[in-house]
This record gives C-alpha cells, structure tokens and sequence, in this order.
C-alpha cells in the first residue's frame, strides 16, 4: 500500500494467504514492512502466521502509515528460515530497501552479473539474489535518490531482464517510492497449481477519495481511507474495483499516486 496520508490497516495474514491460493499449501513464514520516515518497522517470521504470537503482537499495535509492504512466502526455491523469508532488506544511500518477490527465476544463478553477488546473500533464494542485483544496478546507474525517473528506468530494465528468466512479480520500497512489477503467478486448482499466467497483480486505486472509508478487505481492513490510496495484492481482496495488471507491466507510486508506468513488452 502506498497512501497519500497515514492510514491504519488492520490485517490477519492468515486468511490473507488463504484468499491469495494458500488454503492447501504450506506457508513458509511471513513478514511485514511498515515504513516510518527514513527508517521502517520490520517483522519476519519463518513459521505460518497462523501460529504466530509475533504477528498478533503486530496486529494489536499497528498505527496509521503511508507505506506497508506485506508477504506471505510459498517456497519455490531455499528451505524454510528466516533468512529466505521475505520482505528481504538492505540500506542503500541513508535509507532503507525492502523487496518481495512472487515466481522462480531459473538460472539467475548463472548469470555472471549476478554469480559475483551470491555471497552477499544471507539466504539461497533466487529472490535475494535479485534483490542484491537491483540494488548493484542502481548504485551504479541511478546513485541520486532524487531521481525517481532514473530508479524507474533502471527497474524497468531490470524487470524485463528477470521475467525472461521465469514468473517476476516484484515489489520494491526505497523508502520513498513503491516500484512493481506485475507477471505472472501460479494458481492453486483442484488439481495442483497451474502454469504461470497473467494476471500476476491486481490493484486498487482511491482518486480524489473514490473510495470510501473504512474499506473491509479480505485478510485486511484500511481505516480512513486517503484521498490518494493504491493497493496491490495477488488476488482482489475485496468487492472494490480491483484492476488486473496486464503482464509486464511496470509501476512507481509515490504517496498513493502513479507517477510512472510502462508496458515493457
């Protein structure tokens, strides 16, 4: 979520998950991010949320925020631990960075750009990975944090690198700016998951206060909706208009409004 004004979101990442195609999976641990100035508050655990004291000691604490990330992992590469648990987190200039990643990236390992990385990981997971990769392309090519229109286009390349390499559904928080980018997922059916396909995102816009408070999602609730609002998850959550994202589409929000977006292929 990224919002306009601070808004309170109420949330239970166990029926979150089941909404999202979760109800006969495993869940292999889940973290949340909720950013506060330069620095953010940060909550990971490799068990399911269900079992968590930890997460009902968030639930009962959470205060009004503009920028919330939450993930709730199905492993498809690395053990269950802590360290392949998403959010993943770095500091880059002075501020914070969190990443989550939906999909499997074969190969990435052997891609030369990133074998030199993988002993920066705290984990084995093709996502870190991809995450230390991001974060080496944009020291070099966009060190200003001020130009978000220069992080955009280096994520934008960025994107349309990984999802050649498999399903890239991505979300980055610099602090500042929420980047996206929408693939495509794997669906739970009767008979298994399927193959990947589109949509991989959908999201949620308040314009000009669209949407009415309090907005009753499944696995959360925003308390007073902001003028400015938009939300991205897996699968709607709620009856709002939720808008599937056409594959590789790339986005960055900032303070609850759209300030790029791009069609990569």
């Amino acid at each position: 979520m990224s919002a306009s004004a601070p808004a309170k979101v109420r949330y239970d990442l166990d029926r979150f998950a089941a909404e999202g195609g979760e109800r006969h999976q495993n869940r292999d641990g889940w973290g949340i991010v909720i950013s506060d100035g330069r620095d953010a508050h940060y909550f990971r655990e490799s068990e399911p949320a269900s079992r968590s004291p930890l997460d009902r000691f968030v639930r009962m604490h959470s205060t009004p925020h503009t920028l919330v990330l939450a993930h709730v992992r199905r492993a498809s590469q690395g053990d269950r631990t802590l360290a392949n648990t998403h959010p993943f987190r770095r500091v880059l200039h002075g501020r914070l960075q969190h990443f989550a990643h939906n999909g499997n990236l074969d190969g990435l390992e052997r891609m030369p750009e990133a074998r030199r990385l993988s002993d920066e990981r705290v984990g084995d997971t093709d996502s870190e990975l991809a995450f230390l990769l991001l974060l080496d392309r944009v020291t070099r090519e966009a060190p200003d944090a001020s130009r978000s229109d220069t992080r955009f286009s280096v994520f934008r390349d960025f994107c349309r690198d990984m999802a050649r390499l498999g399903p890239a559904n991505f979300i980055w928080l610099d602090g500042d700016v929420l980047h996206v980018h929408a693939d495509r997922r794997r669906y739970e059916t009767e008979h298994g998951l399927s193959e990947p396909r589109a949509p991989g995102l959908h999201m949620l816009r308040s314009v000009r206060g669209s949407l009415s408070g309090p907005h009753e999602c499944v696995g959360a609730a925003i308390e007073a909706v902001p003028e400015h609002m938009v939300v991205f998850a897996s699968l709607p959550l709620s009856r709002g208009p939720w808008e599937p994202l056409q594959q590789s589409t790339v986005l960055a929000v900032r303070a609850g409004e759209i300030v790029h977006q791009e069609q990569i292929a």
